[in-house]
């Protein structure tokens, strides 16, 4: 017996047939031939990705980034399947990895927040620290105030800071000592 023909069958090989005529177009130089294959199947490849990820805006960058990956591999098409099965299995493909990616980044935030808030506590307590020693170079004699901030929160060398002063290297070496004895006497007597 011969194959029942339904009225879906003509249209369905229709749009293999046209889609066929794009792939040609495109590769033989016509760029707008992609534009339209992307037109015509825009709405399902957005549909696919945004059930992996229901969010619209995530769904809206998956397809694009599905497109870029179809224009990219146009050239290699076989034409094993029809254009519709090729983009959808790149859609999903691409949704597939684009879910994985997710969840080892959720389980590598997770594990990082975990080991995150001894940091955080530590890095607090260094601020705080900085702030204090901030508040004490404020006690300092301008000159020396100045020599500590570009050398310590700076960090610039003792050449550098003799250019700039227009000093000694020993001298600005000299001051750097003699501020840090300071801090070390306001430290002590507070």
């Amino acid at each position: 017996m011969g194959r029942t023909v339904t009225a879906s069958m003509p249209m369905a090989l229709g749009n293999q047939d046209a889609d066929a005529g794009l792939v040609e177009r495109y590769l033989a130089g016509d760029t707008s031939a992609f534009d339209e294959l992307m037109i015509r199947y825009e709405r399902q490849i957005y549909r696919v990705c945004y059930r992996f990820v229901e969010n619209r805006e995530d769904a809206m960058d998956l397809a694009q980034e599905v497109f870029i990956k179809a224009f990219e591999h146009l050239p290699g098409f076989r034409r094993e399947s029809s254009l519709k099965t090729w983009l959808y299995r790149i859609a999903i493909n691409h949704c597939i990895n684009h879910v994985k990616k997710q969840s080892h980044e959720f389980v590598e935030v997770a594990e990082h927040m975990s080991s995150v808030r001894p940091l955080v506590h530590a890095q607090l307590e260094e601020k705080e620290q900085r702030e204090h020693f901030r508040r004490m170079v404020q006690h300092l004699p301008p000159k020396q105030k100045a020599i500590i901030e570009l050398r310590i929160n700076e960090q610039l060398s003792y050449e550098e800071i003799a250019r700039i002063s227009g000093r000694s290297i020993s001298t600005i070496k000299a001051s750097v000592f003699f501020a840090l004895e300071k801090l070390r006497k306001l430290v002590k007597d507070r």
